[in-house]
C-alpha cells in the first residue's frame, strides 16, 4: 500500500469508527488490513481481562506468526509476559525496551519472540474501559531504534485512536470468548486430531481409545458447540481460540 494511500486511510479511520465484529475471522481480517496501513510488521489485541481467567483466550487476535502463537501457549508464556505485567499496572503507551530484564526467563523469552518473527520493536497501548474491561494494544516493527521512536512519535495519535476503536469493535467476540463451550481435555484431543484430518478411527488409535469413544466425543462436541457437523464444530473452535 502507498504511502499516499495509508494516509488517507488513517484520515478515514479519524472520521468514521470502526464496525462492530461478529466473529474472529473478521477481526482478524481488520488487524491485517490496518497493519498493512500503519506498516507495520504485526499487529495484536489481547484482553487481559480474559486471559486472567483462562491463558487460552490470552491472544485474541493477531497477526503474529501462528507457530509463535501455538508456542507462546504451549509454553505458559502469559504467565511471565513482562509486556502484559507492564500493561497492566500502567495506562501510559510503552516500548518493550522498557520491559528488559537481566531476569533469564524474560531474556529468553524475547530471544524466542524475535526468533519466530516479531520483529526488533515493540510498542503496547494498555486500554481501561469503562466496565472494567482490559485490553492491550501492541504493535511490532523492524525498523531500528531512532526510525522506530520517531515512527511512534508521528503515529501515536492515530494508533491510540485505533486501539480504542478496536477495542470497542470487538465487545460482541469477547462476549463469545466469555460464553464459549466448555470442553474437557479429552474432548480437545479429539477434536485436534481430527482437525488435522484424522478420520475416527484413526484418532482412536493415536489416543488409544475405541473408535465409539470418538464417536461419542464428537457428538458432545457438536451439541456443546450448537454446530451443524464435525466441520462445523473444528471451525468454531479455531474462532473460539480452543485450536490453535
Amino acid at each position: 500500500m502507498s504511502a499516499v494511500v495509508a494516509l488517507k486511510k488513517l484520515s478515514h479511520l479519524q472520521n468514521t469508527p470502526l464496525e462492530k465484529f461478529h466473529s474472529i475471522d473478521e477481526a482478524e481480517t481488520c488487524l491485517n488490513y490496518w497493519a498493512d496501513c500503519f506498516e507495520v510488521r504485526h499487529m495484536a489485541y489481547l484482553a487481559t481481562d480474559l486471559a486472567e481467567k483462562n491463558p487460552k483466550t490470552a491472544c485474541l487476535v493477531t497477526t503474529y506468526p501462528k507457530k509463535w502463537v501455538k508456542r507462546y501457549l504451549e509454553c505458559d508464556y502469559v504467565s511471565i509476559d513482562p509486556v502484559i505485567k507492564l500493561a497492566r499496572e500502567h495506562t501510559r503507551p510503552f516500548y518493550w525496551s522498557e520491559c528488559a530484564s537481566d531476569d533469564a526467563d524474560i531474556k529468553e523469552f524475547f530471544d524466542d519472540a524475535k526468533a519466530h518473527g516479531l520483529g526488533e520493536q515493540g510498542l503496547t497501548i494498555p486500554i481501561h474501559g469503562a466496565k472494567a474491561d482490559k485490553a492491550m494494544f501492541s504493535v511490532a516493527s523492524d525498523l531500528g531504534v531512532d526510525e522506530w521512536q520517531g515512527f511512534c512519535a508521528q503515529h501515536m495519535g492515530n494508533l491510540i485512536l485505533f486501539s480504542l476503536q478496536y477495542h470497542m469493535a470487538t465487545i460482541d467476540v469477547r462476549g463469545a470468548l466469555l460464553n464459549r463451550p466448555k470442553l474437557k481435555y479429552r474432548e480437545v484431543e479429539i477434536l485436534y486430531w481430527i482437525a488435522e484430518g484424522k478420520t475416527a478411527w484413526e484418532t482412536s488409535r493415536i489416543l488409544d481409545i475405541s473408535e465409539k469413544t470418538v464417536e461419542h466425543g464428537l457428538k458432545q462436541i457438536r451439541s456443546k458447540f450448537n454446530a451443524t457437523n464435525t466441520t462445523h464444530a473444528v471451525s468454531l473452535a479455531f474462532r473460539f481460540g480452543i485450536l490453535h
